[in-house]
């Protein structure tokens, strides 16, 4: 069993046994793992002189029920899913048993993590208008950049918003600008029909300032949230690479198409979109994520969709993910690069979640002590290693 899995499991049924809920086959299993070294032992009874009633009633107070009915009551999903319950379950139970086995775990291995910190992300973009201009965008250059009678474009602080009035002409169409939201960095758009899109770091989209009488459509590299504006006349197009569109009328979704990745994932909150590449083409429902990779069909699945677009509520969650893949997603966020010292620490697996602005000490801390793995800061470097 995966180290960081086994380290887990422990600790859910030491909490269990204060709680007395241990099944005659749980309690053979703790009493398995106390006996198996002498340094369990010390672990365990240092912890029987610790209080967990404040956390003894944050678990008790976890109610599977009202989260199912607040996910379907949000997605309108029929009673009968079977995976509803999994997912919910295994979200709450994960968030509170990694907490807890950190804390009874630091007593095992406390983290070496270097005092230095990298810290978080901020709102940052780069805009460049159609005539070539460039314009730096954060919170501390709030302006408006555009304003006419018939267009404003103004920078918010952490939201670039267009607005149009009924008179704009049409070759405004023709106009496209290009917001650019580096490493470290993220950004909100407000397009001119009212589209929000969320863009994360790394990513870029291409837009036309005003769109055309036929169709609405913007090109994006990266990911991206969108809450489009429900026009019926109007489809709304996401154009990423590899001639991969995602067609829309109203809905809330997230895209994610990165250079440095081979897939391209669609996964959908709420309303109807449709995946297409050439003739290959699925619908998505609530709940659905749809993901391309070249030379295949497109590939339909239902998942938690809160795992793939928490990033827009400023968290990141990760459910048995590779360490590999975790600190991909944070390395643009943070803007470092991950050198890893031997290839096993790669595919450690972890599962958790840290605050997007916090530092990342407090992530790789408890990665240290529940998996086995060190990290080196250097500069903006995060060298990884794993020790089995």
């Amino acid at each position: 069993m995966d180290p960081i899995i086994k380290k887990q499991r422990i600790a859910a049924l030491i909490l269990k046994e204060k709680m007395d809920e241990l099944s005659k086959s749980e309690k053979e299993e703790l009493t398995s793992w106390l006996q198996a070294s002498p340094k369990n032992e010390k672990i365990y009874v240092r912890l029987q002189e610790k209080s967990f009633s404040e956390d003894i009633a944050r678990y008790q107070q976890i109610s599977t029920a009202r989260g199912l009915d607040n996910y379907r009551r949000r997605y309108n999903i029929q009673k009968n899913s079977r995976l509803l319950g999994k997912w919910y379950w295994a979200a709450a139970v994960a968030a509170f048993v990694i907490g807890i086995s950190t804390l009874f775990f630091y007593q095992e291995a406390p983290p070496t993590v270097a005092k230095t910190t990298i810290s978080p992300g901020s709102s940052k973009a780069m805009l460049i208008l159609n005539n070539g201009e460039i314009i730096s965008l954060s919170e501390k250059n709030k302006t408006e950049i555009v304003a006419t009678e018939e267009l404003s474009i103004r920078n918010e602080g952490s939201q670039l918003r267009y607005t149009v009035s009924e008179n704009t002409k049409n070759e405004q169409a023709n106009n496209y600008n290009e917001l650019i939201v580096p490493k470290g960095g993220e950004f909100t758009l407000t397009l001119s029909d009212g589209t929000k899109v969320w863009l994360n770091s790394q990513s870029k989209i291409k837009y036309p300032v005003i769109f055309n009488d036929i169709t609405r459509e913007v090109y994006l590299e990266g990911e991206a949230y969108f809450e489009v504006t429900k026009d019926t006349q109007h489809p709304f197009h996401v154009n990423v690479k590899n001639g991969v569109s995602i067609e829309v009328l109203g809905t809330s979704f997230n895209v994610r198409s990165y250079m440095d990745e081979n897939t391209i994932e669609t996964v959908l909150e709420k309303g109807s979109v449709r995946m297409s590449q050439g003739k290959d083409a699925v619908i998505l429902i609530p709940g659905n994520k749809a993901v391309y990779l070249p030379n295949e069909p497109i590939r339909l699945t239902t998942v938690n969709t809160e795992l793939y677009t928490a990033w827009r509520h400023g968290q990141y969650i990760f459910m048995n993910e590779s360490v590999e893949n975790i600190l991909k997603q944070l390395s643009r966020w943070y803007d470092i690069e991950v050198f890893y010292s031997n290839e096993a620490a790669k595919s450690v697996v972890f599962s958790g979640d840290v605050r997007k602005y916090d530092n990342i000490n407090t992530l790789l801390e408890a990665m240290e002590i529940l998996g086995g793995l060190h990290f080196k800061i250097n500069g903006k470097t995060l060298i990884v290693s794993y020790n089995n």
